[in-house]
């Protein structure tokens, strides 16, 4: 019998002990507390002026305002600022004038098939 009551007096006691354990631990660890909110005047944030960006220039490129371009009559500047065409494609284009269709374009040394696309909306005759 001694062990069966030393037993029930441990188990007891462990039993107690974690009791006191479970009441006394909001006291050892805490809930954690919401953060407090503080208000303070912030003084405006300082911005610092931006230079506006400046872009390469070249006078001999005007860029089309809207409408497309007479592929006949226009000038080597006009030529100039359509896309893919630099100096030499348009002093090329202006040399193998009268153009009446896409095709005549497309004998323009210089002019490949991605060209062609790019100047097709662009270009009229």
């Amino acid at each position: 019998m001694f062990s069966s009551e030393r037993s029930w007096t441990l188990l007891l006691t462990g039993g107690v002990l974690a009791v006191g354990v479970l009441a006394l631990g909001p006291l050892l660890f805490p809930h954690a507390r919401a953060p407090t909110v503080t208000h303070a005047d912030l003084s405006p944030p300082v911005r610092a002026q931006e230079a506006a960006p400046e872009y390469p220039e070249a006078a001999s490129v005007k860029p089309l305002i809207s409408g497309r371009l007479n592929l006949n009559s226009a000038s080597v500047e006009q030529l100039e600022a359509l896309p893919k065409v630099g100096p030499a494609l348009a002093a090329r284009i202006v040399a193998g004038r009268p153009y009446r269709s896409l095709a005549d374009l497309d004998r323009v040394s210089g002019i490949g098939p991605s060209t062609l696309s790019a100047l097709t909306p662009l270009v009229t005759f």
